[in-house]
């Protein structure tokens, strides 16, 4: 017996002797006085001159996965809630610096602040082994409350210049039930924080899965339900994000160059060589066809990209119906050829045959078409033109 209350005291001592080494003294829902709490009811419902107002933060773990058909982009972040209860106020009968309680307990116990993302498609509260949230109170009845998420949300895109584009996608933050009167919503200090070592090692530039986080804002806005007539109080957090390029470059932009420039070699192909011509101008086409259905965005709307693509496929085409021209060219001069032949024929007579003989020499003999040998300067020099259009209007934009 004596024993055992040596081990009791002596742990007694312990335990006070090691919080004041550390300064904390943590306490639970258990410690607060909650007798005649109502967790349905607000903190200021009985009096008109105050209302709750609630201080919102986020800190960004990941943010990304842009659904160019769905319109909508992903955020995992911390939910952090900062709002005042003085019901749960607990200095006067405790010393203990704060009291942690688990999230799923203080939803069970305490009034939450209904807020929601006005924008959302789905949200997912992140679960390990428990939910993972949690609720601080501090002795003064200070309540703060964080939640790991994961957001998917409408984002309106405007894909006019992709792979070159950025985007802006909002959170839209409001409370559910609570309107103006009652409740105010407002940024904390530092309202959005993104985190610097998402995977351990520490990052300075905010990129994700092919885009780069170029800014952060935050604001303020209120609107008039249509259907009762109040006014309620939103917050807005936009996501800047600008769309790496480098990847649809080297996939689509230069690939689809280079395959008009070979159609290129069919001007030095002569006419009578149908399958060479024709095989190097079908391949590239179909090859650009390929290369279009592969880089493009599986989107509703028009991009510079298709644009580009397009009018590649079109010069493409333009070669095709160069080679009908040249080959049309071909033919006409040598029907003149044969004309101009019967006509000396029948003016010199007396050298008919030897006429003859050097004339159809010459009609046999393989001259350059001059359709051709206008298309090798022409047609490059309109490309050349049209690229230089198409980065001017980019860059101009």
């Amino acid at each position: 017996m004596e024993l055992a209350g040596l081990k009791i005291v002596l742990s007694l001592l312990t335990a006070f002797w090691i919080q004041p080494c550390y300064g904390v003294n943590i306490a639970s829902l258990e410690n607060i006085n909650m007798t005649e709490y109502e967790k349905v009811t607000l903190p200021y419902l009985h009096d008109n001159n105050k209302t709750v107002e609630v201080n919102v933060s986020m800190y960004i773990l990941n943010i990304g996965n842009m659904n160019t058909r769905e319109m909508t982009f992903e955020v995992e972040m911390y939910f952090s809630m900062n709002w005042t209860d003085p019901r749960l106020a607990f200095e006067e009968y405790h010393n203990a610096s704060y009291a942690l309680v688990t999230g799923e307990i203080a939803y069970e116990n305490i009034w939450v602040p209904d807020l929601f993302i006005r924008n959302m498609k789905f949200v997912e509260s992140s679960k390990f082994l428990k939910d993972l949230s949690g609720v601080m109170i501090y002795p003064d009845g200070v309540i703060t409350l964080s939640s790991r998420l994961r957001v998917v949300a409408h984002c309106e895109m405007d894909l006019l210049m992709f792979p070159l584009d950025s985007q802006s996608c909002n959170l839209m933050i409001e409370s559910y039930l609570y309107h103006t009167d009652v409740m105010k919503t407002y940024w904390a200090e530092d309202p959005i924080v993104v985190d610097k070592r998402r995977d351990g090692r520490k990052t300075e530039i905010d990129t994700w899965m092919g885009f780069t986080l170029e800014e952060t804002k935050t604001a303020y806005n209120r609107y008039i339900y249509p259907l009762n007539g109040l006014e309620f109080h939103y917050m807005i957090a936009t996501f800047v994000l600008k769309r790496e390029p480098q990847y649809y470059i080297l996939r689509g932009f230069i690939p689809s160059s280079l395959l008009v420039c070979l159609t290129w070699a069919s001007f030095w192909i002569p006419t009578t060589s149908y399958p060479a011509r024709i095989g190097i101008v079908v391949t590239s086409f179909l090859a650009s066809i390929v290369l279009y259905t592969g880089s493009t965005l599986d989107s509703h709307q028009m991009t510079v990209m298709q644009m580009f693509l397009f009018g590649n496929i079109a010069f493409i085409g333009l070669t095709l119906i160069e080679f009908l021209m040249a080959i049309r060219s071909d033919k006409k001069r040598k029907m003149k050829q044969k004309v101009i032949i019967a006509i000396d024929l029948i003016k010199e007579d007396n050298q008919t045959i030897e006429k003859a003989d050097s004339k159809t020499s010459d009609v046999g003999k393989e001259k350059e078409n001059l359709v051709d040998k206008r298309a090798r300067y022409i047609i490059p020099f309109v490309y050349l033109l049209y690229l230089a259009i198409f980065v001017a209007v980019i860059m101009f934009h």
